[in-house]
């Protein structure tokens, strides 16, 4: 089966990454590849005039098993370009090679080579769908780990329930999360706060940074937007949400431009926030 499946994803990641690729030569951000540990790299965007010591560490979407990092390469430099700030994204590793909690690891050591390369209160973190249920199990795992918290957590379109149930509508989304804890093999369970995150404690939710989410009034991830802001105001953090008329992360694709507009104006509005009550090294 993974066999298949590698061969399945194979020009579906060619077709998403090349179309990355044409879009982001429109753009006028600055791209460049880093090396973030020895098997981890990343397509940092930077728009003129950016702060290079503002940071957004992107995950991307996916369903935790399609597309890459050069799959976003003209949004991050898009995303760079309203909130001012280099954008990262991570091109983390992905079933069937490797299972849970291989994504959430790399993760984890992306956030530590951001946080010491540009220093505390500089780093925020952000995703799209599957890429954004890895920013907040980022977030989940280091209050688990009582290490500090990026200064943002920014969830476009975040899918936040993976414990879905067994029905029609849900059989590419089962599929999705199987694939991604590892089917036969898993170490957990889909109930998992580190994988639906809407089951972490208020004890934990308690320790999450100011959080922010956007999402379309009707699609695949519209519960979970409103599950999770009522988590957040259970514990007296209030999630910054918005939803809009629009289909999943309309954001990264073309079209919808005023609702793109006014969410990444949003997003760079909350973010300015963040960062001037952040605290300086």
């Amino acid at each position: 089966m993974a066999f298949a499946l590698q061969i399945l994803r194979a020009p579906i990641n060619l077709t998403s990454s090349l179309i990355g690729h044409c879009s982001a030569t429109c753009s006028s951000a600055a791209f460049e590849r880093v090396q973030i540990s020895e098997s981890l790299q990343g397509i940092m965007a930077a728009a003129p005039g950016a702060d290079r010591s503002r940071v957004i560490l992107y995950f991307h979407g996916g369903g935790h098993w399609l597309l890459t990092a050069s799959t976003y390469k003209e949004f991050i430099g898009r995303l760079s370009a309203a909130t001012q700030a280099v954008v990262i994204a991570v091109d983390y590793s992905k079933p069937p090679a490797v299972q849970f909690p291989a994504g959430l690891n790399e993760a984890l050591a992306a956030w530590h080579w951001a946080r010491d390369r540009f220093g505390e209160g500089s780093v925020a973190v952000a995703g799209d769908s599957s890429g954004a249920n890895l920013a907040f199990a980022l977030v989940v795992k280091l209050a688990q780990l009582e290490e500090e918290q990026p200064v943002a957590c920014i969830g476009i379109s975040p899918w936040l329930r993976l414990d879905l149930k067994t029905s029609l509508p849900n059989l590419y989304g089962k599929f999705c999360a199987d694939l991604y804890l590892g089917g036969w093999h898993k170490v957990t369970k889909a109930a998992d706060p580190l994988v639906t995150i809407v089951n972490a404690s208020p004890e934990l939710v308690r320790c999450f940074p100011p959080i922010l989410m956007h999402a379309g009034s009707n699609e695949l991830t519209t519960e979970d937007v409103k599950a999770m802001a009522v988590l957040c105001e259970s514990v007296g953090s209030p999630a910054e949400v918005q939803f809009y008329g629009c289909p999943h992360i309309f954001q990264v694709g073309p079209g919808f431009h005023k609702s793109t507009r006014d969410s990444l104006q949003r997003i760079d509005a909350f973010l300015q926030k963040q960062w001037k009550s952040a605290p300086t090294e």
